[in-house]
């Protein structure tokens, strides 16, 4: 929904989600905190792995909010790994850097300002700029008595 990147979901913070705004934080290196909005689709499952999560490791000190049964136990306290995220994905036929950028390419299409895509994605103004042709390829093409 939000198109984060798998980058991203590994290393969310518990101490990022803000309960009180439905909000969560990500963060990403080398670049501005980007802000999540959770509405109620998005926020509910995120209160049952909470529960779920606390329920199934309640000692745990690890600081991500994704966990498996590894990582809730290593001391160490390593985020998931990349295939935690992906092999429920392949299960249903379905890569996550492909729905990140169907996503992102979905809501291009209903709008022609990159400035939402870099708000509601936290994309950068080059990547948001390949969105708008791609989604709408019939307003970029050149015009053949100009060109």
């Amino acid at each position: 929904m939000h198109a984060l990147s798998t980058h991203d979901q590994r290393h969310l913070l518990l101490d990022d989600l803000d309960h009180s705004r439905a909000t969560l934080r990500v963060r990403r290196t080398g670049k501005p905190v980007h802000t999540v909005y959770l509405d109620e689709l998005a926020y509910r499952p995120t209160r049952q792995w909470l529960a779920e999560r606390h329920r199934r490791w309640p000692a745990t000190t690890s600081p991500y909010l994704p966990l498996t049964s590894q990582t809730a136990t290593n001391h160490t306290q390593p985020p998931v790994s990349i295939q935690a995220i992906n092999k429920p994905l392949r299960a249903h036929d379905h890569q996550a850097g492909r729905l990140r950028a169907d996503r992102i390419l979905y809501e291009a299409q209903h709008t022609d300002d990159p400035l939402d895509l870099i708000r509601v994605f936290g994309l950068s103004p080059r990547t948001a700029m390949k969105y708008i042709p791609a989604a709408h390829p019939h307003r970029s093409q050149s015009d053949p008595i100009v060109s």
